[in-house]
């Protein structure tokens, strides 16, 4: 497809969708809030116009991206950190544009007769001849982008897809349910020109001295170190017969999809907080596990803090907003500014956040108090992260040994301290299966990173454990 009929595809895209979202304006006018138009959008799968066409959601979606032109939105990676401050009803309709073209551009391909995929500079490996090709499934975009998504799991396997068979249930069925991973997003990420990767950085600071008249004085400087960033891979790996696309009723191709990047995600959220690349893991079911584990990728925030003995003893009680301002006082100076920090604990330590009594009441957080909101957001300021991944199932000391398992642990971090380093981000490949007379692909997602901060020490406590909390 040339550009000028790319971009009028795009054009045409996006007509339909002002057409659409008019007719659902008068439905969405009494939606305010963000979740609500969240929920439209999933329902429908459009949004309805805000205010007049010069500030509609498709003029505020090219401001807030800096695009001059809707194709350039095409190029732009919602889940890059520097859109972290984007609303989720701009990056779904983002998502969603690109959806729509990449649909156009399939339909165009396959009974217009428009110009197809050639062959990949970059990749011979799946025998694609450059050129004409009768079936669109032989181009280099129809076996990598077009058939992933036209493939399902195998129907052979109880718990793995046999139970989405029409005959079986209806074509509605329920999502795993997990919360939503926001660990990573709170770190800077750094692009890894190389692995591995050495960053220079100041390890101390000079205090300048007294100079009597005439005399000498002594050279200082201030320290330097660095943090060496080593990828680590994290890899998700899945076979797609083709029995199943045909025979299964919910839409299990776009699910298959995404859950294989969900896959990475849940990976570097579980090294991030539990991780530990001791030869023995600090909790004995890791330890022995094998040595693939995600939790054995990184040293993880528990592991820093409890190498450095940064932590404080809840003493085998629930969260108190005493122990938690304890904890701050712990990281000294990298506890002072309220923006640089977050908690990060498990729904059952958030739950007891919500019930303290310096929060819980209107008399004492007014408007904001957890009685009227039934949320906290932050506590003296700093925000709260949530997180499937720090166990509740650990004894006093804040680690599993499988004895006493009814603790739980809270953690305190300074983000500005701690940086993910990025070698390669998530990518997902299908190939179709070149051995007869397998009728498959097979589909995996890989990423390479690692997680590093400065060095923790009696000078530098920048994570810090709440331990022993019952």
């Amino acid at each position: 497809m040339s550009d000028k009929e790319t971009l009028a595809a795009i054009q045409k895209s996006i007509s339909d969708l002002n057409a659409m979202e008019a007719r659902l304006t008068k439905a969405e006018a009494t939606k305010s809030t963000e979740d609500d138009k969240k929920e439209s959008f999933v329902v429908t799968g459009h949004y309805a116009p805000v205010g007049n066409r010069s500030n509609s959601l498709e003029q505020q979606v090219m401001r807030r991206y800096g695009c001059s032109h809707p194709s350039q939105l095409l190029s732009i990676n919602t889940g890059d950190p520097d859109w972290r401050g984007v609303t989720d009803e701009m990056k779904y309709f983002v998502q969603d544009l690109k959806k729509t073209v990449d649909v156009g551009r399939m339909m165009a391909q396959m009974y217009r007769g428009d110009p197809i995929d050639r062959e990949s500079k970059s990749d011979k490996s799946n025998n694609v001849i450059a050129g004409n090709c009768v079936n669109v499934f032989n181009t280099y975009y129809g076996k990598n982008v077009l058939a992933p998504k036209l493939k399902a799991l195998g129907t052979g396997n109880a718990g793995e897809g046999a139970e989405w068979v029409p005959t079986v249930i209806s074509s509605q069925f329920i999502e795993e349910f997990e919360l939503e991973r926001q660990l990573a997003r709170q770190f800077q990420s750094l692009s890894m020109p190389s692995n591995p990767f050495e960053m220079p950085v100041q390890s101390g600071v000079t205090e300048a001295r007294v100079q009597a008249e005439g005399a000498s004085m002594t050279q200082a400087n201030f320290g330097t170190s660095s943090l060496s960033f080593n990828a680590k891979k994290f890899a998700e790996y899945t076979v797609l017969p083709e029995e199943l696309n045909e025979d299964s009723a919910p839409g299990i191709l776009a699910l298959k999809r995404r859950e294989v990047a969900e896959a990475i995600g849940r990976a570097i959220e579980q090294a991030l907080v539990n991780g530990d690349t001791a030869g023995t893991h600090q909790d004995s079911d890791t330890a022995a596990g094998g040595a693939d584990l995600a939790a054995k990728a990184y040293d993880g925030l528990r592991k820093l803090a409890l190498a450095n003995s940064a932590t404080r003893d809840f003493s085998n009680a629930a969260a108190t907003a005493v122990n938690l301002r304890a904890m701050r006082a712990l990281a000294g100076k990298f506890g002072v500014r309220q923006n640089e920090l977050m908690y990060v604990c498990s729904p059952k330590v958030y739950l007891q956040m919500t019930a303290l009594a310096e929060v819980a009441s209107v008399d004492a957080f007014g408007p904001q108090a957890t009685v009227l909101r039934g949320a906290l957001d932050a506590l003296d300021g700093i925000p709260i992260v949530i997180s499937e991944y720090p166990r509740d199932d650990t004894n006093a000391l804040g680690v599993y040994d499988g004895i006493t398992t009814d603790r739980s642990v809270v953690h305190l971090v300074n983000r500005t301290r701690f940086m993910l380093g990025v070698r390669r981000p998530i990518r997902i490949r299908a190939v179709f299966d070149p051995v007869p007379p397998n009728d498959r692909w097979l589909c995996a997602a890989w990423y390479r990173g690692d997680f590093k901060g400065h060095l923790q020490s009696a000078s530098e406590a920048s994570s810090v454990l709440g331990i022993n909390i019952a």
